[in-house]
């Protein structure tokens, strides 16, 4: 991170006065080893608050971390203080700071950018150049006990947003910006894949953006009921109007035949067909291929089922899983015209992509980093106003010596949301 974040090396004299326990942090040592053990202190900086942390939410990125030791191509090669969604209570402000005070309950902003980069200066900080990313290598992660940052990256949040759904902030932003980035708006059809949190969230907003339809599929059956209950806050019925069972594609040659419609041809205006196996040898196709024409059977059965073939697809594409078996079902879900937004993060760097259909669509591809400037002041205003409920997908919660155990609970792919309370 560019030094001028941090001119100050030497605690301010009413930080030290404090005298403040250890900060216990969760540290990751090296691929799926965990220790909690003390950190230095972060030093206030001038234009700076010290934040008591209270609870901070583990994420996949977290988890990629911890079960292969980086992500996103960056190795961990040093110790790494994980965590990135938290929030906590203001004990400490630097002497510029006239916009909070010692008791202020704020969140976490996570990615601090050189605001100085042509990205920065272009507003897309969040592709900074130079950013550095909480809980990522060469940053210091908010899973301790004590937290600094520049005073504008901790947004106040209201006194009846509990620590948990605090602890939560940090996704929703992710959330408001998948609003963004797919251009939601009311009256689509939407569908999602993967529902694991981002998944969830993503649904909650186009539910509170007044998205006509939203479904949404995952291969972990108690996650697709989980999202069969997951109720809206402004209606009292389900926000996923239908959820699917996820399968994943045979390997198996399938022919495709509708009218007007063979393999190989260009695809019909909703990219769908029913099809039927057919022997193997019957005619060559590449892996990619034969994995295309299953999804467009997989495609028109979810559109069928959820009342949409009429549409011949849906409006929005959010793909939340990182998995090649969505992504290519994605894109045959998706009508002429759309959008397709890539959020998931899988564990491969290149997937199968069907670019002809895409082309042949007319899609809107594209992908999203994280969350901009103005996605964690709109997250903060959604649960103040009640218009999202992140509550339910609290299901487990631990203390900061128990960090290890929150990372294998969210390995397990039993829990939604795990919190971690980082003062107990």
């Amino acid at each position: 991170m560019s030094a001028f974040h941090f001119p100050e090396k030497t605690q301010p004299p009413h930080v030290a006065a404090l005298n403040l326990p250890p900060n216990t942090s969760c540290v990751l040592l090296k691929k799926q080893t965990i220790s909690v053990e003390p950190c230095p202190l972060p030093i206030l900086q001038p234009d700076g608050v010290l934040v008591k942390v209270m609870a901070t939410g583990i994420c996949g990125s977290d988890l990629h971390n911890y079960l292969a030791g980086g992500v996103g191509g960056r190795p961990v090669t040093e110790p790494l203080v994980m965590g990135h969604e938290s929030a906590g209570e203001v004990i400490a402000v630097g002497d510029r700071v006239m916009t909070h005070k010692v008791g202020d309950r704020v969140a976490v902003e996570p990615g601090l950018p050189c605001r100085r980069c042509i990205n920065c200066k272009s507003g897309r900080m969040n592709i900074c150049l130079d950013q550095h990313y909480c809980g990522a290598p060469g940053s210091v992660g908010s899973l301790s006990r004590f937290f600094a940052l520049p005073a504008d990256m901790a947004p106040h949040i209201p006194a009846h947003v509990s620590w948990d759904e605090a602890g939560c902030i940090q996704p929703l932003a992710i959330g408001v910006q998948i609003g963004k980035r797919a251009d939601l708006r009311a009256h689509q059809t939407v569908a999602i894949f993967g529902c694991g949190p981002i998944g969830l969230i993503a649904g909650a907003v186009a539910h509170a953006y007044s998205a006509r339809r939203i479904i949404a599929c995952d291969i972990n059956p108690a996650r697709v009921e989980f999202a069969r209950k997951y109720i809206s806050p402004l209606t009292g019925k389900p926000i996923f109007d239908h959820v699917f069972v996820n399968k994943a594609l045979p390997s198996t040659p399938v022919k495709v035949e509708a009218a007007g419609h063979k393999q190989g041809a260009d695809p019909t205006p909703a990219g769908i067909a029913d099809g039927e196996i057919v022997e193997a040898d019957e005619h060559e196709e590449s892996l990619g291929d034969i994995k295309w024409a299953h999804a467009e059977v997989a495609a028109a059965r979810f559109l069928e089922e959820a009342g949409l073939s009429a549409e011949m697809g849906v409006d929005r594409v959010i793909e939340a899983s990182g998995a090649e078996d969505c992504g290519l079902i994605g894109v045959a879900i998706a009508k002429q015209g759309a959008t397709y937004l890539a959020v998931g993060l899988g564990h491969m760097q290149t997937n199968i992509f069907p670019t002809i259909a895409v082309t042949c669509k007319e899609l809107d591809v594209k992908g999203i980093t994280r969350y901009t400037a103005s996605c964690f002041p709109s997250a903060i205003d959604m649960l103040a106003r009640g218009v999202v409920d992140i509550k339910p997908l609290i299901t487990k919660k631990y203390t900061l010596a128990e960090s290890r155990d929150a990372f294998e609970a969210v390995r397990s792919g039993r829990e939604i949301k795990v919190i971690v309370k980082n003062q107990e």
